[in-house]
């Protein structure tokens, strides 16, 4: 299928399991999706990143080659966006064969050691299947999470003691995780 084709079935707007197919059985298809989820400035976009972070959770290996790509986001002004690519990089991890994490893994950290509720929580819901993928950051994820006492969130520059309590809890959640998959392991 080309170029044009693969935009006129995504102005269709059909529901998403029907472009999780068409990127299956079209190689361009993941590169024009990073493509609307990078350059893209409206509700284009944002699907984008949930379609992509939906078929690099059913299929990392057809994503897998455009990490490099969607980790540009990262940079990005647009924050809101960047933190949410956390979610299909930690998709992706499981079938990292040019180990592109090291690339990433200082971001990643920045991220979980944010002020801003918002990124700490998406870094998080991120960290066991980073660790899952990378089992030796387990002991950095959990060394972080567990100095809770000695961390503050920011609301637009105010000390926010509702958002250092979601954190504690998210943190513990966390914990709480991978305690019971180390339990179950055993």
């Amino acid at each position: 299928m080309g170029l044009e084709r693969i935009y006129f079935e995504l102005k269709k707007r059909e529901d998403d399991e029907y472009y999780i197919e068409l990127a299956k059985n079209d190689v361009l298809f993941i590169p024009v999706i990073t493509d609307i989820m990078l350059n893209s400035t409206n509700s284009m976009n944002i699907w984008a990143q949930m379609l992509l972070e939906r078929i690099s959770e059913e299929n990392p290996l057809i994503v897998y080659p455009y990490i490099g790509y969607i980790s540009q986001i990262i940079d990005k002004d647009t924050i809101f966006d960047s933190w949410n690519v956390w979610k299909i990089i930690s998709n992706l991890l499981v079938c990292d064969y040019q180990n592109y994490w090291e690339k990433l893994r200082n971001k990643y950290y920045t991220s979980l050691k944010s002020e801003r509720i918002a990124e700490f929580s998406i870094a998080c819901d991120c960290a066991c299947k980073i660790i899952s993928a990378k089992p030796d950051e387990e002991k950095l994820v959990t060394e972080i999470l567990n100095d809770m006492d000695n961390r503050s969130f920011y609301i637009n520059g105010n000390l926010s003691p509702k958002s250092n309590e979601v954190a504690k809890n998210k943190a513990n959640e966390v914990l709480s995780i991978l305690s019971s998959d180390k339990e179950n392991s055993d």
